[in-house]
């Protein structure tokens, strides 16, 4: 039982674009509002880009990219908390965490993209 636990989040974690999309597909036909979906969606998968991107680049450098994706989350919160009080001088700290989770994920999503095609050519550059 545990193992099929295992499974499923490695499969979750190998694939995220398909897990965004089916919760996707599984909301709008529930719910019907496209906009509402794509941002359930996106909201509820982020966590799965950011372990992917730390497993893809484990498993290409063999370093452990925890701590520097923490401090690359914690730089982003910064930048949105700072852009937040410039453009409108009071801080409401529920605006500034959408931003700051949306934030996240585009980075995540663009950096899981990234490794993945930098892996793909690595390995082949390897065999090769």
């Amino acid at each position: 039982m545990i193992e099929g636990l295992y499974y499923l989040l490695a499969l979750m974690v190998t694939l995220p674009f398909a897990i965004t999309f089916l919760i996707y597909k599984l909301s709008y036909k529930f719910v019907g509002k496209k906009r509402y979906c794509f941002h359930l969606a996106i909201d509820t998968t982020t966590v799965l880009y950011i372990a992917s991107v730390a497993a893809i680049i484990y498993s290409v450098f063999s370093v452990n990219p925890i701590s520097y994706i923490i401090l690359l989350l914690l730089f982003i919160l910064l930048v949105c908390v700072f852009v937040h009080w410039r453009v409108y001088t009071d801080i409401i700290f529920s605006h500034v965490c959408k931003r700051f989770w949306k934030a996240s994920f585009l980075l995540f999503f663009t950096l899981h993209i990234i490794t993945i095609i930098y892996g793909i050519f690595y390995n082949i550059s390897k065999v090769l």
